[in-house]
């Protein structure tokens, strides 16, 4: 919550965690909203049925802006940029554009400050942190034409599953809206600016679905949005409990959502689900529209490259790096920054008749949700956090198998400090309980999977969803991989 940190929050009682939630809604509505929301939203809500040449002639004069801006007040692009004899007339066009060297993740991770535009005052821009897809936390900022046209993005979609800003909606995300102690309900606190009720992803075991259950009918939302893994721990307990939650619409997000996933939660909830996907660094937005066959790029949010190992645009049914380039955030441009994630994309357009571009899905991260002694089923995004407390910023792995034992690999090519130890058995503890012992085993490096990726969350031990074990989501998958077969140049 905005200037209260999460201990003075915990303490105070429901009602005032209602006001502060509703308070955080409201200073973001105002960010988020207004005059330049409604012009980006007309604009996109036309745009969408654009054919591609006309989308690619938008994207080339906000790139050219971006190139020129981002020469004239970013130290590290100017640098770059003159190091390859580039000067900001010479990118104006997409073919223009590979010119440029990819941002890698490693020079947003260590050079944060030197990709700040100048021409902003820090105070003025939004700042968070990521883990990302690849593990290694980064600080990203960005301006409010980001928060608007993320937002408008957003809408997009919702208006897609036909709901439109100020319907009853429920969410089952990560925020920590509920103090992990709390034992009894209510699990949920009410955000009054967004007419929206929000569910604490914290405290999903069974006997505490029921009351998750009864006040979703009590309160009837239209749409419901979640992480696939909650969303999936919720349908398989309503599947055990032969019983269903009808919305008008679904909106799933944060994680890969796993075919099996997707049957069992629009069974349950009665309606078709809307994927997307999108990042913390806000160079791209994707999701899938009402066919629900395939991912449109949203080409005026950012520019999607699908490059294959050797830097080349990948070709249609060829899996690829998804390379992409802000068109809004001036405060902090990333210009073909290096996601990490994967994609293929797809030549045939889709059949709502939308010139926005197709790909058939993104592939991100392989992770398995936390399982506790006490029954809790922990999405994996609540334990990703954990390896932020060690200095220099590693990534890390969790693995589990069993309930009360959680060991924490973090990945450090140095001898990790008691302060850091103590602090990442904290962190766990904080959030799992004092009855989960944390294992901290440092390693120089954890293997990749095939795709360059590695598995962040692995937990063998079944989910205990009301009709007996059910498998964790990626449980016939091996800890470790393989290398990466090649790196982007």
């Amino acid at each position: 919550m905005p200037n209260i940190k999460q201990p003075t929050y915990s303490a105070l009682p429901v009602p005032l965690q209602n006001a502060a939630v509703a308070w955080y809604g409201w200073v973001t509505y105002r960010r988020r909203f207004g005059p330049d929301f409604e012009r980006m939203s007309a604009y996109l809500e036309e745009s969408e049925w654009f054919e591609p040449e006309r989308l690619r002639q938008y994207q080339e004069e906000r790139l050219a802006g971006i190139v020129r801006h981002a020469y004239d007040t970013v130290a590290y692009y100017r640098e770059v940029m003159d190091d390859a004899g580039l000067t900001p007339d010479d990118v104006r066009s997409l073919e223009d554009l590979p010119r440029i060297p990819i941002l890698p993740r490693r020079a947003l991770a260590e050079g944060h400050d030197r990709l700040l535009s100048t021409a902003y005052r820090r105070r003025a821009l939004q700042q968070v942190m990521t883990s990302g897809t690849v593990g290694t936390p980064v600080k990203i900022s960005w301006d409010r034409a980001v928060d608007v046209a993320n937002n408008a993005c957003t809408w997009r979609i919702r208006r897609w599953g036909g709901v439109a800003p100020g319907h009853r909606a429920a969410t089952l995300l990560g925020r920590p809206i509920v103090p992990a102690t709390q034992e009894r309900p209510p699990f949920w606190r009410y955000n009054r600016s967004w007419n929206t009720l929000m569910f604490s992803c914290h405290h999903l075991r069974p006997d505490n679905l029921r009351h998750y259950v009864a006040k979703i009918r009590e309160f009837e939302p239209e749409s419901f949005e979640a992480y696939p893994s909650s969303a999936y721990i919720l349908a398989r307990f309503l599947e055990a409990e032969g019983e269903h939650l009808p919305v008008k619409a679904l909106f799933l997000n944060g994680e890969p959502l796993l075919p099996v996933e997707r049957g069992i939660i629009e069974d349950r909830f009665c309606v078709r689900a809307f994927d997307s996907y999108g990042l913390a660094e806000r160079v791209a937005y994707t999701s899938e529209c009402e066919r629900h066959d395939g991912h449109h790029i949203f080409t005026e949010y950012g520019i999607v490259e699908i490059l294959n190992s050797h830097g080349n645009p990948a070709e249609p049914g060829e899996v690829g790096h998804v390379v992409a380039t802000s068109l809004h955030n001036l405060g902090m441009p990333l210009i073909r920054y290096d996601t990490g994630d994967t994609a293929v994309p797809r030549a045939a357009r889709c059949e709502c008749g939308r010139g926005l571009p197709m790909i058939e899905g993104v592939t991100t991260r392989a992770e398995d949700i936390i399982v506790l002694p006490d029954g809790r089923m922990v999405p994996p995004v609540i334990a990703q956090r954990g390896f932020w407390t060690i200095g220099g910023g590693v990534r890390g792995q969790v693995v589990q198998h069993t309930p009360d034992e959680i060991i924490a690999r973090p990945e450090i090519d140095r001898p990790i400090t008691p302060e850091e130890k103590a602090g990442l058995i904290e962190y766990f503890t904080d959030r799992f309980g004092p009855e989960v012992k944390i294992v901290v085993e440092p390693v120089e490096r954890i293997p990749l999977t095939d795709r360059g990726k590695f598995r962040r969350i692995v937990s063998t031990v079944p989910l205990n969803l009301g009709a007996g074990d059910v498998a964790n989501r990626y449980a016939d998958m091996p800890i470790d991989g393989t290398e990466d077969p090649e790196p982007m140049d």
